[in-house]
């Protein structure tokens, strides 16, 4: 007797006692596909369901002997045999027979699918293909954690020195790799347990080293000389020293640079001294001689009129010269400098100090509320003035991306950053802690816990000394209903005590006590001034503010979003503390400002609501005048 037995690959008449697999009602496990939904590897065992499978001599994968696990008369289990086939994604595509009982007998042959998976350490690409030393190299790939080191031609870099290395990435610093090229092709190789692979392939690394053309001396140097050398890549160069001490660099471009024997050495005897002169570039800084015998005369010569070649802010981001600012001048024979006189003003000078650059802080107390040009003064070598000219300075204060958190009504839902940035100070341009607001005489009438300058809303009925002893401050709170709002800070004695100490103590449930209303300002050239950080009168186009406490929207108007103008006016005492309330007039107004809103992430835009968990901040960029009125 026979019976038929059908798969999707072949049919085939058997013997009853044939071993027989069924893959029309039943299906192999794993039923691993071409499409690699689902797998099959070395190793696997494989399932499958029949009669008399208790009869199979022999099953092969890819002409490949498999042990059998398992055979009972309805169930075979194998086991994937070792394939010798490349590692790649894809499966291959493998045959798959089984036998009669004598083991030459094919009964089943099935076309399966068996994936060799890449385990080997795969280095897909490099960047940047370009760099000096201590230039960072991204390297891509998969199974990268199993390089051990890397090699930059000869200089090995071990994994332990790698800045970070991952599955699929390495990040790592090129070593002091010694060159008297200016470019030099360089193989990168990287060595696992497996082998090496070539990382650069075809496309090497160039690395960048300054070469500098030959530089003789005739003569000592005197003090106070400029002078140049050339060469190639000499912008890598980061210092330029003789002996212990570092030369100032006036000018560097890629092809030159201009460096000046400082003034300020001290006279050797002899006064002719030798050392070393080098450049140092890279990280960790390389070393490289100029010349090995450099000869400077330390006798000392009367200094040189400082001249100035430019001014700019010392801070990024900003135009302009703003009230407590600093900036920095840059020229030659600085050394000399002792301060400077702005407008007037006598200031000293701050921060970095050289014989080409310096340093000073724009004073509070120059007039007025419009952009103006005003001289410039260097005071040098004991009281002699030079004239830099003038620059223009606007009388006001402006801080750019300051980050304010939110108060909140639930002590839940406080973060520990919403302490540490819970009140900005308008004066200084800063935001504080709660910490700060408490020990730092901020607001000294609310901290008592019962403000008895300020009993009731915006009106102020104690002293005027009372009243300006608290610093002008505003905040922002996020209610129980999710209303995120800046606050006037005398407006309500419920809104401080959204403010809470490290210890999750409250801060006193009492009125605040600067006045300051606020106004959502429309479009127009003032609101585009503002946020182009280009206002140059911070009176210009002035409107009256009359919201205590404005709150964040969806739209713009009587709300405000990301990219809205606020205005914000802080009431004097004579006003305050008689008529109180709004202000009616411009004399009105101690002093006032505008917030640009840069950016919110504590809120949601969709909603106008404040986020549950009160996580984030309101980035804000400050105009603040000087007393006005």
């Amino acid at each position: 007797m026979t019976i038929a037995l059908s798969s999707c690959k072949e049919e085939a008449v058997l013997p009853i006692n044939t071993p027989a697999v069924n893959v029309t009602t039943e299906h192999l496990e794993p039923n691993a596909d071409e499409s690699g939904t689902v797998r099959a590897y070395v190793g696997t065992h494989v399932s499958a369901k029949g009669f008399n499978l208790d009869k199979v001599g022999a099953v092969k994968v890819d002409e490949i002997e498999a042990v059998i696990v398992e055979k009972t008369m309805t169930t075979l289990v194998f086991e994937i045999p070792d394939i010798a086939k490349p590692q790649q994604d894809d499966p291959y595509m493998v045959s798959l027979e089984v036998f009669d009982a004598d083991a030459k007998t094919v009964v089943f042959k099935y076309d399966y699918f068996v994936t060799i998976p890449v385990t080997d350490a795969l280095v897909s690409g490099y960047s940047p293909t370009s760099g000096t030393v201590g230039t960072q190299i991204n390297i891509n790939g998969r199974n990268l954690d199993k390089i051990t080191r890397l090699d930059f031609g000869l200089e090995q870099v071990a994994q332990t020195e790698f800045i970070s290395s991952s599955y699929e990435a390495i990040v790592v610093a090129v070593p002091p790799v010694q060159s008297t090229e200016a470019d030099m092709e360089l193989s990168i190789s990287a060595v696992w347990e497996g082998g090496t692979i070539d990382v650069t392939s075809t496309d090497k690394f160039t690395l960048h080293t300054p070469v500098f053309a030959p530089f003789g001396q005739a003569n000592p140097a005197a003090l106070g000389d400029n002078l140049a050398l050339t060469g190639q890549h000499l912008d890598l160069v980061s210092s330029i020293k003789w002996g212990n001490t570092e030369l100032l660099i006036s000018e560097q471009t890629s092809e030159g640079i201009t460096f000046k024997i400082p003034s300020d050495i001290e006279k050797a005897d002899p006064a002719v001294v030798s050392a070393e002169l080098f450049a140092e570039y890279g990280t960790p800084a390389q070393k490289i001689t100029i010349i090995g015998d450099f000869k400077i005369d330390t006798t000392p010569i009367g200094p040189a009129a400082p001249i100035i070649t430019s001014v700019t802010p010392a801070e990024e981001g900003y135009n302009g010269f703003y009230l407590g600012r600093k900036a920095i001048v840059r020229g030659e024979n600085f050394a000399s400098i002792e301060k400077f006189e702005i407008d007037g003003i006598e200031v000293p000078l701050s921060g970095e100090h050289t014989d080409i650059q310096a340093q000073f802080t724009i004073p509070a107390g120059i007039s007025g509320t419009v952009a103006k040009n005003v001289p410039l003064i260097a005071i040098w070598n004991g009281g002699n003035r030079a004239d830099f000219g003038t620059i223009k300075l606007h009388p006001f204060y402006y801080t750019r991306s300051l980050k304010l958190a939110l108060g909140s009504n639930s002590k839940s839902t406080y973060p520990a950053n919403n302490a540490q940035n819970a009140f900005l100070l308008l004066d200084e341009g800063r935001v504080i802690s709660t910490s700060d607001w408490n020990n730092l005489s901020v607001d000294p009438p609310a901290k008592e816990g019962t403000n008895t300058v300020v009993t009731s809303s915006s009106k102020v009925s104690g002293s005027r000394e009372g009243y300006y002893s608290a610093k002008p401050y505003m905040f922002a709170t996020a209610s129980s209903s999710h209303k995120l709002a800046f606050q006037n800070p005398a407006n309500s004695s419920s809104q401080l005590k959204c403010h809470r100490l490290e210890d999750g103590t409250s801060l006193p449930s009492t009125y605040g006590t600067p006045v300051i209303f606020m106004r959502v300002m429309g479009d127009g050239d003032l609101k585009t001034a503002v946020a182009a950080g280009s206002l140059g009168d911070i009176l210009t186009d002035f409107q009256l503010a009359g919201a205590n406490a404005p709150a964040f929207g969806t739209t713009e108007g009587n709300t405000w979003v990301k990219g809205s103008v606020i205005a914000l006016q802080y009431l004097n005492y004579e006003f305050a503390s008689t008529t109180g309330g709004k202000p009616k007039a411009q004399e009105d107004i101690y002093k006032l400002g505008y917030m640009y809103i840069r950016d919110i992430n504590c809120g949601d835009p969709s909603t106008g609501l404040a986020l549950e968990s009160r996580e984030g901040y309101i980035e804000i960029d400050l105009y603040w005048s000087q007393v006005l009125n």
